[in-house]
């Protein structure tokens, strides 16, 4: 306890005065006896007994009334230490700063973090006064504007208490940046800016604490310095499992530790669309990484499967589980037509496509192959094939051509490659029905060279389209595509309009390879051959996935065990086939997207920019018929951020400070205390004492 005017406490000796007048008092009383008084008295000793206790307690109404007097004047206060934090009133500039991202969600004795940053915040708006000039900025990444500076604190409440978590993890530089935009461009000599949150390490990610100009900087610890503990799972992954058959996968999730303890058996599955398949346990050293794997077969095939990974839950639920979207392909039925066999093996024109195609005769590229020659095409039962290629064919008949163009028409996929036995006179004559582009002639890219000349004037390919799908696996630098040489190609006519596509050109600028829709289906031309007749493309590594991804593009089949997930608030493009009309992307909450006319026009992808929620997103296209079909191979996840699930208290380090020194920070070394003022009780008890003290003297 301490006095802010000690000096007043010498009137503590006025208490004595009441004693001394009630003991002089009694010294100078003479008793005499007197008979009528005696008999009284004997007649009723406890009225006698009252008047003494009043007498008794008139003294200490009158003693008590001087000690109060005497505390009332010296001003007596206690010290100690403080809760919340301190507020100061009067015009100033002050920036509300609230974490709002998924780890405010984190439950502390049966409460979330974010409920006591939103009492905090209101606790502070209201203790600033009505002068002051307030402004709520949200610290999660992407958070919408900041409300600027006004002195409609009612709004600001409001905003306040309408505020939810998000499913983004924090990003304090850009909050804190925008607060201190706000703060200093105000009249205001005190500009202060107050930080709401838990002060974890998720939040603060950069290595140098970021430090506001010209601000006071008030740090809040709504988890009021409780060591947080959370286990996350921050990444999932999906593998074939060839020993569980086609459908077989192995699905790993990565998990940490955010503990200063070990986590001993916790339990953890796997489901798919809602079934699950799996359990187990895992255990975790403290601020430690595992991996948990499982292996299971998938029910159903050709559509993608959600597939979750889920922790038991623990005080922080949203990073307890993570999706994945994983297709399990059916077999793309391919039908080969070989325009020149040979008899010896490599010099096949299908030899190196087919060993592509099902690398080792095994079934893991999950291709169906059927090679014909082409003059049994005409008897071929299309219907059962979803991919032809016609590989440096001579010649069809017309049945053959019309059964072809047909199918193609009705959703077939059409690979067309050239070579010695093509002729552009029979191609653009009885077969131009099949082509996307009419042919001209072949051209030599070097003619008369051999040797190093004949390598160094090869024609190779100048660009291609990275983003297509046939060219997903190559990555923008083009390995292995780039590399290879071309000795012959043919030359496209030139045309104008219409739906085709040039997808790779050499660096002459002439077409490599085309893309045209027929119907519902699609049409690729290869201006060289599929051998190495003409180059030596087949023995790149860019030849492999290339042959692949075109034939399971013209299928519409992406390849096995593809798993598509992102990152809430990340942007996931949607691919658009020839064909689309319309294409509705349904969020987890229901909620769709809607992408048509003008916005699919010439495009093969769109971005979708609404991935908000976790949680599984399905698509659907609808054709120009007005037909809608589920398209699961552009089905996709979308997770939470794992950077914001480290909820452990951010080193002192990495924490904003003030470039004021006179502004302490909470974790600063000193312990913040605050003042209580004890002399309004004591005033309030001299009131009462005074009371009392006339009440007794009146019964007297």
């Amino acid at each position: 306890m301490g006095f802010l005017a000690p000096l007043m406490l010498l009137g503590l000796l006025g208490a004595a005065a009441p004693i001394v007048i009630h003991l002089h008092g009694r010294r100078r009383a003479r008793v005499r006896p007197f008979a009528t008084i005696d008999f009284l008295l004997g007649s009723d000793r406890r009225q006698a007994r009252r008047f003494l206790l009043r007498d008794r307690l008139l003294l200490a109404a009158r003693v008590l009334a001087c000690v109060a007097m005497a505390l009332v004047l010296a001003k007596p206060f206690l010290s100690c230490r403080a809760v919340g934090v301190a507020v100061e009133r009067g015009p100033q500039a002050v920036a509300l700063v609230l974490d709002d991202s998924f780890a405010m969600g984190y439950r502390l004795d049966g409460e979330s973090l974010f409920d006591r940053a939103k009492q905090r915040a209101l606790a502070v708006l209201r203790s600033v006064g009505p002068e002051a000039d307030v402004a709520l900025v949200l610290a999660s990444d992407g958070a919408p504007p900041a409300l600027e500076l006004s002195r409609s604190q009612l709004k600001v409440a409001d905003a306040i208490r309408a505020a939810r978590p998000s499913h983004r993890p924090a990003d304090m530089a850009v909050a804190l940046g925008r607060a201190q935009a706000l703060v200093g461009s105000s009249p205001h000599v005190a500009r202060r800016v107050y930080l709401f949150s838990a002060l974890s390490a998720g939040a603060f990610t950069t290595a140098e604490a970021a430090v506001l100009a010209n601000v006071e900087l008030r740090l809040v610890d709504v988890a009021e310095g409780t060591p947080l503990a959370n286990v996350a799972i921050v990444g999932v992954r999906a593998e074939r499992e060839p020993d569980l058959g086609a459908r077989g996968v192995r699905v790993t999730a990565e998990l940490v530790n955010h503990a200063a303890v070990a986590v001993v058996d916790r339990g953890v599955s796997l489901s798919v669309d809602g079934k699950v398949l799996a359990r187990g346990v895992v255990s975790l050293p403290a601020g430690e990484r595992a991996e948990k794997r499982f292996s299971v077969t998938l029910p159903g095939t050709g559509r993608a499967q959600q597939v979750v990974v889920e922790l038991d839950h623990d005080a922080l639920e949203l990073d307890d589980r993570r999706w994945l979207s994983v297709e399990v392909a059916d077999e793309v039925r391919t039908l080969l037509v070989n325009g020149d066999p040979r008899t010896i093996e490599h010099e096949d024109e299908l030899h190196y496509l087919a060993t592509a195609l099902r690398p080792g005769d095994l079934g893991d590229s999950r291709i169906a192959l059927t090679i014909l020659a082409p003059d049994a095409l005409a008897a071929a039962r299309l219907e059962e094939q979803d991919v032809v290629v016609l590989a440096n064919v001579a010649h069809l008949d017309e049945k053959a051509v019309a059964a072809l163009a047909r199918w193609v028409g009705q959703g077939g996929g059409l690979f067309i490659t050239l070579g010695d036995a093509s002729r552009a006179d029979a191609w653009d004559g009885a077969m131009a029905a099949l082509l996307p582009q009419g042919l001209h002639a072949p051209r030599l890219a070097a003619p008369g060279a051999t040797g190093a000349e004949r390598a160094a004037r090869a024609e190779r390919i100048g660009r291609f389209e990275a983003a297509h799908p046939i060219f997903a696996g190559l990555g923008r630098d083009g390995a292995g595509l780039l590399e290879a040489r071309f000795h012959r190609i043919f030359l496209l006519d030139p045309v104008a309009g219409g739906d085709r596509r040039t997808l790779a050109r050499f660096a002459s600028g002439a077409p490599a390879l085309v893309e045209a829709p027929l119907g519902k289906g699609r049409r690729l031309l290869f201006t060289s051959t599929i051998d190495r007749d003409w180059n030596d493309l087949p023995i790149h590594a860019a030849y492999l996935p290339f042959v692949q991804q075109a034939v399971r593009y013209l299928s519409r089949t992406p390849p096995p065990g593809e798993a598509q997930a992102t990152l809430v608030g990340r942007t996931q493009d949607l691919a658009v086939l020839p064909g689309d009309r319309r294409v509705e992307v349904t969020a987890p909450d229901g909620q769709k997207t809607v992408f048509e006319g003008r916005r699919l026009e010439g495009r093969t992808r769109v971005p979708f920019v609404g991935t908000r929620l976790p949680g599984a997103y399905r698509v659907v296209a609808v054709d120009a018929d007005g037909v809608s079909r589920p398209r699961s191979s552009s089905d996709f996840a979308v997770n939470i951020d794992p950077v914001g699930s480290d909820v452990r208290r951010a080193e002192a380090a990495r924490l904003p400070q003030s470039a004021n020194p006179t502004v302490t920070s909470a974790l600063g070394q000193s312990v913040p205390t605050r003042r209580v003022d004890l002399w309004h009780g004591v005033a309030a008890a001299l009131l009462l004492f005074l009371l009392g003290e006339a009440l007794l003297t009146r019964r007297l």
